[in-house]
C-alpha cells in the first residue's frame, strides 16, 4: 500500500512540476494544485500503519497517528485557499492584459515600461 501511495505521490508531483514549467498561467496554477495534492497524499500515506488500514480503536490493533491526519486537513484547507488566490490572479491577468502566456505578458510589460520611460524623458 505504501509503495502504491509513493508511486502516486511521485507521479502527481512530477506532473505538477511539468505543468508549473509551462508558459501558460492556467497550467501553472493547475500544476501548483497538483503539487499541493501530492503533498497532502504524502502526509496521509505517512499516517498509515504498516498494514495500511484506516483508523482503528480496537485494543491491540494498529492505530494511525491523528496528528498527521490533522496536518493533512490543514494542508487541504491551505491548498484550497492558495488555489482560489491563484485562479483569481490568473483571471485578473487575463482581464488586464488579454493573454495568459508569460512571453506575451513580458512583452506587454516591457512596452509599458519603455512608454513610461519615454514620457519621463520629455
Amino acid at each position: 500500500m505504501i509503495l502504491i501511495a509513493s508511486l502516486v505521490v511521485g507521479l502527481l508531483f512530477a506532473c505538477g512540476v511539468r505543468m508549473v514549467l509551462e508558459r501558460e498561467l492556467v497550467r501553472v496554477a493547475c500544476g501548483t494544485v497538483l503539487i499541493t495534492n501530492s503533498s497532502v497524499l504524502l502526509i496521509v500515506a505517512g499516517s498509515f500503519p504498516e498494514r495500511g488500514e484506516a483508523l482503528s480503536v480496537r485494543h491491540g490493533w494498529p492505530v494511525t497517528d491523528p496528528v498527521l491526519q490533522s496536518l493533512a486537513l490543514t494542508a487541504i484547507v491551505i491548498g484550497f485557499a492558495v488555489s482560489a488566490l491563484l485562479l483569481t490572479l490568473v483571471h485578473r491577468t487575463q482581464r488586464a492584459h488579454g493573454s495568459l502566456r508569460t512571453d506575451r505578458l513580458v512583452e506587454a510589460e516591457l512596452k509599458r515600461v519603455h512608454a513610461v520611460e519615454k514620457e519621463e524623458g520629455h
